[in-house]
């Protein structure tokens, strides 16, 4: 940012700390109130992101304008590359250092590109796939960075001030509810889609996304961060050598090996529901069917997950998501093999991935906060979640696979991978000790 930019982002920060203190006195109960704002941020982020699915709506839309599987795959690349790949800088700019909101603010205006994409295609440029890919994936990359950017100080914020004990009911409690409101937005997705030709239905779609991101910008722009408890000293400290003290961590390491081993048995996840269609010869329409049924699935999971965190840690959270990573690709192969009743209730494969996408947060995510020193908790997460970052091409090597080999492959394959990632969770250490002994000040 600029000096102008720095002087009206400290003036805009003066007058929310006036309205803060207005409402609560000179020390604002930083938990409670932030509690709500991370609440109302998580809420309008996912149901935005329940009408761009990035597991059936997404790959549903580039399917309309492209036959490859590997393009289709390259959207949750696009996504995970650009979302983690910058975090690597950021978590170098702002560990260290007292205030991280001005960089979390500074990529809000990222949030205005899905409503460019409906623009595009309401006006005609869905008449031409070439140019109305290009302009997508240009889209998509760009605010998968932007939201990258600002990732990282938004974890650090959260793990200062919500306590470790407040952290999965936090996560679990926003999921149930994206759940619950999930099903009304799956029922009308699948009006659009059955209702409106394309490229109209997606174009609904992504204004519906840009829309929702509305409240969830307006409660990150009212968190009130308060100053980091790190002196010049150890600041500089920290901002020098953090890459190695992370590195030598034995937890980070294991922690990160599960991680990786995750996200390559999600290589099919793109896959199912075009599988669905183009294999199984399920309508299309059923596509609304499966974003149901997977945020359906997010309430009974997100709630259970949540109490497991808050009374067994996060570490039997992540045991949960391995075992759900194996079971999701297994039954797909099986309603590939036999066909029939299982075919027919292949919406089950969705109602899998929405308590699995649940457990990566309320367990990778919150499990990463509890084994970070708080001095490194912007580079715990900016550094782990750039080692992520370079496994994003895994859905369009999932897409080649698929091209290469067939469906059976590549589910049976994601299936072995989930089983090491399983395997290796049960040598994590605990860190349940973290929640019983953190105050939660809720």
């Amino acid at each position: 940012m600029g000096e102008q930019g720095a002087g009206s982002q400290t003036q805009s920060g003066h007058s929310v700390r006036r309205l803060l203190q207005s409402l609560h006195g000179p020390h604002p109960p930083h938990p409670r109130w932030n509690y709500t704002m991370f609440l109302i941020d998580y809420l309008g982020f996912g149901v935005g992101f329940t009408f761009a699915s990035l597991s059936s709506v997404i790959p549903s839309f580039v399917r309309q304008m492209t036959d490859s599987a590997p393009l289709v795959g390259l959207a949750s690349t696009v996504f995970n590359g650009c979302w983690t790949l910058p975090q690597l800088f950021v978590a170098h700019l702002i560990t260290g250092k007292p205030r991280k909101k001005p960089v979390m603010l500074a990529a809000m205006p990222g949030r205005v590109l899905p409503l460019v994409i409906a623009i595009a295609l309401w006006t005609g440029l869905g008449r031409h796939p070439t140019s109305m890919l290009i302009l997508f994936f240009t889209c998509f990359g760009l605010f998968a960075i932007s939201d990258g950017v600002a990732s990282v100080p938004w974890y650090d914020i959260l793990g200062r001030t919500i306590p470790a004990n407040r952290r999965g009911r936090l996560f679990g409690t926003s999921q149930a509810i994206i759940g619950l409101l999930g099903i009304g937005v799956g029922a009308l997705v699948t009006l659009i889609l059955a209702r409106q030709a394309f490229p109209g239905s997606y174009a609904l779609l992504f204004l519906l996304w840009g829309v929702s991101l509305l409240p969830s910008t307006a409660a990150l722009s009212l968190l009130w961060e308060p100053p980091a408890a790190v002196d010049h000293a150890e600041g500089a400290r920290a901002a020098r050598g953090w890459m190695k003290r992370v590195a030598r961590d034995r937890t980070f390491r294991r922690l990160m090996l599960c991680r990786i081993l995750f996200s390559i048995a999600g290589l099919a996840t793109p896959f199912y529901a075009v599988h669905a269609v183009d294999a199984l010869g399920l309508p299309e329409s059923i596509v609304g069917t499966f974003v149901i049924a997977q945020t359906a699935a997010s309430i009974v999971g997100s709630a259970a997950l949540g109490f497991i965190s808050e009374r067994r840690g996060t570490r039997s959270v992540i045991r949960v998501g391995g075992a759900l990573a194996i079971a999701s690709p297994l039954y797909a192969l099986g309603a590939h093999l036999i066909g029939g009743w299982p075919a027919q209730a292949y919406p089950i494969v969705f109602v899998l991935l929405g308590i699995l996408n649940s457990s990566t947060t309320l367990g990778f995510s919150i499990y990463m906060l509890e084994i970070a020193p708080d001095e490194l908790r912007s580079a715990y997460v900016g550094f782990g979640n750039t080692i992520m970052g370079l496994l994003s091409v895994m859905p369009v090597v999932g897409g080649w696979l698929l091209q290469t080999t067939s469906y059976p492959v590549l589910f049976g394959f994601a299936a072995a991978i989930a089983g090491l990632c399983l395997a290796l969770s049960f040598g994590l250490p605990s860190t349940h000790a973290t929640h019983t002994a953190a105050s939660d000040g809720l």
